[in-house]
């Protein structure tokens, strides 16, 4: 198996799983979104949240970066290059976003981190998130090798 596949798979695999994962995110919010609907009809009393969690809209950024970086490896050429690049940034930015929003949240309620319900610093974050992250520094690793191999023609992929 080819370096070139093998990006192309763990890509698939990547975005498989994130989509699972958002499509999860996406019922528990629709969960939530019935219990406080029931309180209203139950006691009249009107819950608002004030949009989607962090959570969810972490996720959905994510999964969109996430798919630019498919098409991206599946393209050829330039836009290879371009879309996998932005679609990873993304994903890589998205995540410290998401990672320093427990930071923030805690310096303005003057309480410590441990106070906000998070996993390894996600604020709502489960441990396929941060299997999706890991697959994404492999990613950006497997990818920037290959590049740095066609760049000074070091491998037998060196053509684009």
């Amino acid at each position: 198996m080819t370096k070139e596949s093998s990006i192309k798979r763990i890509t698939f695999a990547v975005s498989l799983v994130a989509s699972s994962n958002l499509a999860w995110a996406f019922y528990q919010l629709w969960v939530e979104s019935a219990r406080r609907e029931q309180l209203y009809e139950e006691t009249g009393l009107i819950v608002c949240s004030f949009g989607p969690p962090l959570q969810f809209v972490a996720r959905f950024h994510i999964e969109i970066f996430l798919l630019l970086a498919l098409i991206g490896s599946r393209s050829k050429g330039l836009n290879n290059t371009l879309l996998t690049v932005v679609g990873l940034s993304g994903a890589v930015l998205s995540y410290m976003l998401w990672w320093q929003s427990i930071f923030r949240w805690a310096r303005n309620a003057e309480v410590s981190v441990n106070a906000i319900p998070n996993f390894a610093y996600l604020v709502g974050g489960n441990l396929l998130d941060l299997v999706i992250a890991g697959a994404i520094g492999l990613l950006v690793l497997m990818n920037v090798s290959r590049d740095a191999r066609a760049s000074f023609r070091l491998g037998e992929d060196a053509s684009f």
